[in-house]
């Protein structure tokens, strides 16, 4: 019989002769909910009610700040506009504001008058760059007029001709 036919024949008789054979049965661990741990590959999982799940890395829904004042999560581009410059949201501040103008009319006017200041500080420095730039400018050679000169001084005919076919 041929090595094939053979090692069949001994397979089916039970004589596995050389057969060296391996496995891995991971214990079976009884994990209680809210446990994390780590697998071998380095990727972090969390016991919930019934399943596992992924630990994400990635950052929770909208910039992960919220309102002083409400405690909302920004998550709107009007609230993160707001937010960036109050640390409020977009209707906390509207509110800061109104309770600061009916209330105490000069706390609201010195408020407004910071504001304006620091607008007037970013518009100085946008001015300053923007005439350092029309300096920088001013030096290069806008219009070459060797061209011009010598289209003016030589003999280029300047007529246009047209197809008549």
């Amino acid at each position: 019989m041929s090595k094939n036919l053979q090692k069949v024949q001994d397979m089916l008789d039970g004589n596995y002769k050389s057969k060296i054979q391996s496995g891995y049965s991971g214990a079976n661990e009884h994990r209680k909910i809210g446990d994390k741990w780590t697998d071998s590959d380095g990727v972090e999982w969390e016991q919930k009610e019934g399943y596992r799940s992924k630990v994400s890395k990635m950052a929770s829904v909208g910039l992960g700040d919220n309102c002083s004042s409400c405690e909302k999560l920004i998550i709107k581009k009007w609230d993160k506009d707001t937010y960036k410059a109050d640390k409020r949201c977009y209707h906390c501040q509207l509110n800061y504001e109104l309770d600061l103008k009916f209330d105490k009319p000069i706390r609201w006017f010195a408020y407004r008058r910071l504001k304006d200041f620091k607008n007037m500080e970013s518009i100085h420095r946008d001015m300053e760059q923007w005439i350092d730039e029309l300096e920088k400018r001013k030096d290069e050679k806008i219009f070459d007029k060797s061209v011009a000169n010598a289209l003016a001084n030589g003999e280029v005919e300047m007529s246009i001709h047209k197809n008549k076919m």
